[in-house]
Order: structure tokens, then C-alpha cells, then sequence
């Protein structure tokens, strides 16, 4: 249980200039921060030393205040190591906060980033870009950087949300806006850096922003005018047989796609956890699959099925990267040439192909309940909820039916 910690400047300063001081907090490679309530200026500062430079003019006062801050931590990591009990970096801050005799003020900013790091350093590196943007959103909204719970009431929420709609935002961009907000808030309470009485999501109710549902997809009709398409250039082709492959694998998603693995394939079928959702997921090659492995197999040396993750790798960062840029450069920008050449005008991407898939069982009245198997869902709800925002030929063929 390596813990570690230090006193520097946080890396945004303030309109005036000035930087907070802040102490760090450092174990397993996870960090958080607290503020001492200090500032000064960047070059009255010592990084080396941890310390404020004789220029500061309240440099005594200000290093002794660290001086006793340094002594309560080291105290405190020496309690939690003797006492040989798991603890985590919020116990660690809490406790220091009850020594302070009271507990320290954070910002929304300040724990926001927080958090954002305890992201990045776990290697969601999707889920980290979508809360930043979040982050950067919400300064936008409030034209500054730092911004306290306080300042995030209930009007104010209202006032956000005026204000992602007032810029062309999609309802599923305003959606994941406010979750993430309310997801910060429930975090700063349970960890007890809010009351429970800031919570503004009781009155505010994120489930009745409603999202276009609009989810684009081919046509069967559509399908077979891409599966039938003359092309020449190779990454036109690669681009076509990753959505096909999506397709015929029951709408796998690429980051599953990308990571199979020559273990996962047992006499001709596919079985690998979904990395989404942890759901297993199996499905049997047909003769697409079959012929695609063979064209995009990987060195003999390799863990994986596809030549698309190169020397093993298996860092989530890695992966991840690897996912975007191999998606927009491979996959995504060939594949609207191609429906755009071939007159299809609609928004297609990878992902689509779990829609089209989808969408194919919908239509042939496939039960709901083979339709949450085969696509990984969790639980019948994430399946209705999935269903509901794709397109459905029922109801018009039974009108056409009676009225035609």
C-alpha cells in the first residue's frame, strides 16, 4: 500500500493570476488533491523544495502552515500502515479533514478533476473524454474555470440546460450532460465533501429529457446495396467487411471487435465478455466470418483473432486510442463515402451495424428476449429502452392493412 503525497500549485491559475496550493495525494498510482486555502504566484514558488520562496510575503506563515500540514498527513499514513487495514484515498482525506477541526472547502472544478484523473489513471479513456467535455461545458456556461457546488442550484441547472439547448445540442448530448453533473454530486456526497442537502437532482429530473431516439440503420434493402458494392479502394473494402462483421456478429461493438482472441474461438464459435456490460456473449461463424478471419488474421505469435491490436498489447490505454483512431480513419470516414456514393443518405457508422442488426430482429418479430441475448443487454429494461428508440414497421403495415 505505497502512499505518497506533496505540496505544489494547481495546474489553472486564477483570473488574478494566482495559483491555490494545494497538497496531493498519491497511491497506487491514483491521485487526489486538497486546497490548504493558500495562493501565490507562479514564480514565487519552489517546486523543488515544496515550499514558498522568501519573494512571497507571507512566505513564514504560509510554510509553517505546511510544515503542520505535512506532519498531520505523515501521521496519518502512519496510523492507517500500523493499524495493517485496507484504507483508501478518502479515508486518508477525511481523517485528515476531522484533524483539521473542520472540513476543507473544494470546488465543483477542483473535485470534478479529480475525478477525471481517477478516470484517466483506471484507463476509461472514453468515459474521461465524454466528462471532460462535460467539465469544459459547464465553465463555458458560467464563463470561468472555477466553480463552486454552490453555484450549481437548481436554477441554475435549469439555466445550463437552456443554455446546451440554445447551442444546437442534441437531447442525448443535454442527457449525458446531466447525468455526468448528477454523477459528480452523488460522488461528492457519498465521499462527503457536499451535504446531502446541496443535492439539487431531486427536483431537477434528468429521466424526462427525451432523447430524438432517432438511431440510423440500414434497410435490409440498404444492406444489400453495401454488401453488392463494387469497390476498388482497400480501405473502402476493410471499411465495408468491419460493419459487416458487426452485422453478422450479432452488432458486436469494435472495442469487443478488435480484442477477440484465439482463445475465444472453440469449433467455429465465438464466445467473449462484452466490455460494456460483462455479459458473455456467444454467436456461430457463418461463412462471412469465417473468410474475413482468414483475410485479416494476425501474426502466428499473436493472443488475437484480427491484425488490428500489434505485439499483445493489452493496455486499456492503448486500446482504447488504438479504437478511435482505427474507427475514424479505417472505418467511419470510407464507410460514408461508400453509402454516399451509392445514393444512401443517412449518417452511418460503425455502430449502426448493431443497430441494423437489431433492427432486422425487430422487424421479423423476433422475442424480446432473445433480442436482450443476442445482443448482450443486462437486463430486459436496457433491451425495451434499446427497442424503443428503433424504427418499427408494425404498426404502419396493420394501418396499411385495414385503411389501403
Amino acid at each position: 500500500m505505497l502512499v505518497s503525497y506533496k505540496f505544489t500549485l494547481k495546474p489553472t491559475p486564477n483570473v488574478k493570476g494566482e495559483y491555490s496550493i494545494i497538497l496531493v495525494l498519491i497511491k497506487d498510482r491514483i491521485n487526489t488533491s486538497l486546497s490548504i486555502r493558500k495562493k501565490c504566484y507562479h514564480e514565487d514558488w519552489s517546486f523543488e523544495t515544496e515550499r514558498l520562496k522568501k519573494t512571497h510575503k507571507e512566505y513564514k506563515q504560509i510554510n509553517d502552515l505546511i510544515g503542520k500540514y505535512s506532519d498531520r498527513i505523515n501521521d496519518i499514513i502512519y496510523e492507517f500502515q500500523t493499524d495493517e487495514t485496507p484504507f483508501t484515498l478518502q479515508d486518508l482525506t477525511n481523517k485528515f479533514k476531522k484533524k483539521s477541526g473542520k472540513q476543507q472547502t473544494i470546488s465543483y472544478t477542483s473535485f470534478h478533476e479529480n475525478l477525471l484523473e481517477e478516470i484517466k489513471n483506471s484507463g476509461k479513456l472514453s468515459t474521461y473524454n465524454l466528462e471532460k467535455d462535460t467539465l469544459r461545458s459547464i465553465q463555458r456556461f458560467f464563463s470561468k474555470t472555477e466553480i463552486t457546488f454552490r453555484d450549481l442550484s437548481l436554477d441554475a441547472i435549469y439555466k445550463y440546460q437552456s443554455f446546451l439547448n440554445g447551442n444546437n445540442n442534441s437531447q442525448s448530448t443535454i442527457g449525458i450532460r446531466m447525468r455526468t453533473l448528477r454523477a459528480v454530486f452523488n460522488k461528492a456526497i457519498t465521499r462527503e465533501i457536499i451535504p446531502a442537502s446541496m443535492y439539487p437532482f431531486n427536483k431537477f429530473k434528468v429521466s424526462k429529457i427525451k432523447e430524438s431516439g432517432k438511431k440510423e440503420y440500414l434497410s435490409e434493402e440498404e444492406l444489400e446495396l453495401l454488401k453488392n458494392a463494387k469497390l476498388i479502394e482497400k480501405n473502402e473494402i476493410k471499411a465495408r467487411d468491419m460493419f459487416l462483421l458487426s452485422y453478422y456478429g450479432r452488432g458486436i461493438n469494435f472495442i469487443d471487435l478488435m480484442q477477440l482472441k484465439k482463445t475465444d474461438l472453440y469449433k467455429e464459435t465465438i464466445t467473449y465478455k462484452r466490455s460494456k456490460t460483462g455479459v458473455i456473449v456467444n454467436f456461430k461463424l457463418n461463412e462471412y466470418w469465417k473468410k474475413k478471419i482468414q483475410e485479416y488474421e494476425s501474426e502466428i505469435d499473436s493472443f488475437y483473432i484480427f491484425n488490428i491490436i500489434h505485439n499483445n498489447q493489452n493496455s486499456q490505454i492503448y486500446i482504447n486510442n488504438k479504437k478511435q483512431k482505427y474507427l475514424k480513419s479505417y472505418i467511419n470516414t470510407p464507410l460514408k463515402r461508400i453509402l454516399s456514393d451509392l445514393g444512401i443518405k443517412k449518417n452511418i457508422t460503425y455502430y449502426c451495424a448493431r443497430h441494423t442488426f437489431a433492427t432486422v430482429l425487430k422487424f421479423n418479430n423476433i422475442s424480446i428476449d432473445i433480442i436482450k441475448e443476442a445482443l448482450g443487454h443486462k437486463d430486459i429494461k436496457s433491451t425495451m429502452s434499446y427497442l424503443n428508440t428503433l424504427p418499427s414497421n408494425t404498426l404502419d403495415k396493420m394501418i396499411d392493412d385495414v385503411i389501403f
